[in-house]
């Protein structure tokens, strides 16, 4: 270059610095894209679930058998705080379930859910349907004034103490190379494991008021996946009043629903992104008329830290029908 004008040179070196700054100003960007990219498949364990804690809701005349179709919706956002991360949950579950007694003060309750599942982003929208993680418990009568008493009395109890199993009948699959799944634990249809369960029911009730709870230990084994769920400790407990109307019961019900789950882990290794507590409030109301029953309830967090705080449980509804016989 020494043959050429002087300007011209210092021209072209003030050309060259400017081409290499802006090479390493894109080669910055590429490498803070590729960071983000890497953050977020990181971060998505932080999902909602609807395989968490199950809200069994009023199940009225418990010396009855019963049959019927409830449906329930959930709703989660995960990382909530994140315009880039952001994501929405939305869990639709129609569930068959049945409730019956093979022999006297040996109730059985069995559960089959099939799951609606959709996952929005802030650039698309994945869906994933398919049927859940069936469920059955069995439980003893061990106390029940209602059916061992002649008489009227002004107080009634009953306490029912068992167990059961959840079946792995849902789908617990996903490709994390494929752009169209979801890959995250947390959004299948089933968990892929047996899992275990104690509970125990109690109700009391005094002329047209009563108190009904729950509660309930689920105990979580390892898939094939090398995936394990966190163990939950869920339960309820609701203050309702029967009101007679002709031949309508009409019983509205108030109360708090709580959750509590461990750490996922995956081949061993505890996964901080799940888990958490969740307290919920409930409102309902029950009607019966003959041997058929319509209920609805809603519930809206009081309180939650869930995924050590990406994920944030939004109000839930629940509808159910049953027949009893």
């Amino acid at each position: 270059m020494s043959s050429l004008p002087k300007t011209l040179v210092t021209r072209i070196q003030e050309l060259e610095t400017h081409f290499n700054k802006n090479i390493m100003r894109l080669t910055i960007l590429l490498a803070l894209a590729l960071l983000l990219t890497a953050t977020e498949s990181k971060a998505c364990d932080a999902c909602g679930c609807a395989n968490s804690g199950s809200y069994f809701g009023l199940m009225p005349q418990s010396n009855k058998s019963l049959i019927g179709l409830r449906y329930q919706q959930i709703q989660f956002t995960a990382h909530p705080e994140s315009r880039v991360l952001q994501t929405k949950e939305n869990f639709e579950v129609a569930e068959l379930y049945t409730r019956f007694f093979p022999i006297k003060r040996v109730q059985v309750l069995a559960f089959l859910p099939y799951r609606l599942s959709q996952q929005t982003t802030t650039s698309e929208t994945k869906k994933q349907n398919g049927l859940g993680d069936a469920s059955i418990l069995v439980n003893y009568n061990i106390i029940n004034t209602f059916m061992d008493t002649e008489s009227n009395a002004a107080f009634t109890h009953t306490l029912l103490v068992g167990g059961g199993v959840k079946l792995p009948t849902g789908r617990f699959k996903y490709n994390e190379d494929d752009l169209t799944d979801v890959a995250n634990p947390n959004f299948q249809s089933g968990t892929g494991s047996t899992d275990f369960m104690i509970n125990a029911f109690y109700t009391l009730n005094y002329q047209q008021w009563g108190l009904a709870t729950n509660i309930s230990r689920k105990f979580n084994t390892t898939n094939r996946e090398d995936y394990k769920f966190g163990d939950q400790l869920y339960g309820t407990i609701d203050l309702y009043r029967s009101i007679l109307i002709k031949k309508l019961t009409v019983t509205p019900h108030i109360g708090v629903y709580g959750e509590k789950s461990q750490l996922g882990s995956r081949a061993g290794v505890e996964i901080r992104e799940t888990g958490g507590t969740l307290i919920n409030g409930t409102l309902g109301l029950t009607l019966f008329a003959e041997r058929w029953t319509l209920g609805v309830s809603a519930q809206k967090p009081l309180a939650q830290d869930l995924s050590d705080g990406y994920v944030l449980a939004k109000p839930r509804g629940l509808i159910q029908l049953g027949f009893l016989f």
